[in-house]
C-alpha cells in the first residue's frame, strides 16, 4: 500500500470527511501523494475549496533547508564542534573529565553539551550555543587529549 492510499484509508476508517490543508515536507513523493488525495477526494460531499488548496509545504521544514544552507558556509566549524561533542560525550569518563575540567575553570552554565539532529535546525543552534560556553573547556581537553 503507498502512502496515498494508506492516508485514504485511515481518513475512510477515522470518519474524516473534510480535508482543507495537508502538511508535508518538500519529498517529491509527497507531490504524487497530494495529487492522488486531491482525485479521490474530490467526489466527497464535503469537499473543502474544490482541493484547490489542499497541498501545504512545512513551513519547519523550509525555516529547516534555509538555515542548513546559511550553515553551509561555516560547516567546517560546525564539523570540528560536533567532533569535540561527540568524543565528549563518547564514553561516561570522557563526560566525567569533560565535567571536572568545567568546574577547575569555575565554568558556570546550567547548559550541557548536546549534539545536534540533522532535520532540527534548533538543535544546532542549542548545540553551537552551549559549545561557545565551553569553548576553554574544549581547549583544555585537546591540550591533555589531543586525539
Amino acid at each position: 500500500m503507498t502512502i496515498s492510499q494508506a492516508i485514504k484509508s485511515c481518513l475512510l476508517e477515522w470518519g474524516i470527511d473534510k480535508i482543507l490543508k495537508v502538511t508535508v515536507d518538500n519529498a517529491s513523493s509527497n507531490n504524487l501523494t497530494i495529487k492522488y488525495l486531491k482525485r479521490v477526494t474530490i467526489g466527497w460531499t464535503t469537499n473543502i475549496l474544490s482541493n484547490d488548496f489542499m497541498h501545504v509545504r512545512c513551513y519547519a521544514h523550509i525555516v529547516n533547508l534555509i538555515v542548513c544552507a546559511g550553515l553551509k558556509d561555516i560547516d567546517d566549524l560546525v564539523v570540528k564542534i560536533r567532533n569535540a561533542v561527540r568524543f565528549v560525550r563518547s564514553s561516561p569518563s570522557k563526560q566525567l573529565v569533560f565535567n571536572q575540567c568545567v568546574e577547575r575553570l569555575k565554568i558556570e552554565s546550567k547548559k550541557s553539551v548536546c549534539l545536534d539532529v540533522a532535520t532540527k535546525w534548533n538543535s544546532t543552534y542549542m548545540m553551537l550555543d552551549a559549545a561557545v560556553k565551553f569553548d576553554v573547556v574544549f581547549m583544555r581537553l585537546e591540550e591533555t587529549d589531543p586525539r
